[in-house]
């Protein structure tokens, strides 16, 4: 579930619809979480190469490290790439925002932590851009990653966090041993799908 400060947007051609914050945001708001009523489809399942679908979910699923796809219900499956994000997935299975988000500015994701099964051009405009990407490319940006989810995440605790009760116990006692300890912090690259090769 996206954050409810957000909405669907269009930003433009090229990039076609995106989230925006309707409010502002700061640094340190969990910004999406994994809900009940986000799809999950399995690898096995026979929709994932079913033709009628690809489409559907090479543009707007994300892979989990098991190789399950995930349709989010909501407009979080409209979020757009950017080299250089204002918000950013974490080990935890949830995102954060990694800088202040001013209202009606659009909210972006590094698409590296979405396990691409492809090469595909960006259309990100910042001067750092990758300008491609495909799988294996968390390997290259995760520390960077790593890095700017620390720095928000200490700011966790200080800011209003609307989904919060979707977080399970799990993975909240997880944050908070982490937070209180510094130990523990699960890598971006616990989320890579690691493809079996025949």
């Amino acid at each position: 579930m996206m954050h409810p400060d957000t909405a669907l947007a269009w930003i433009g051609n090229g990039r076609g619809f995106g989230v925006i914050a309707t409010r502002a945001i700061p640094k340190g708001t969990i910004v999406f979480v994994r809900d009940a009523l986000d799809i999950v489809i399995p690898a096995t399942h026979p929709l994932v190469n079913d033709p009628l679908y690809a489409d559907t979910l090479t543009s707007h699923a994300y892979i989990e490290p098991d190789g399950s796809r995930v349709l989010c219900w909501d407009h979080g499956r409209y979020m757009n790439h950017c080299c250089r994000p204002n918000t950013l997935s974490t080990g935890f299975g949830f995102e954060i925002a990694i800088e202040d988000i001013g209202q009606g500015v659009e909210i972006t994701d590094h698409y590296a932590v979405l396990n691409l099964e492809f090469e595909m051009e960006l259309t990100c405009d910042k001067p750092e851009c990758l300008r491609r990407m495909g799988p294996g490319t968390l390997s290259n940006v995760g520390e960077w990653i790593d890095a700017r989810i620390q720095d928000a995440l200490y700011r966790v605790r200080s800011v209003d966090q609307a989904l919060v009760s979707l977080i399970d116990d799990r993975t909240r006692s997880q944050l908070e041993r982490y937070l209180d300890t510094g130990e523990a912090y699960p890598s971006v690259l616990s989320l890579q799908h690691l493809r079996r090769t025949a």
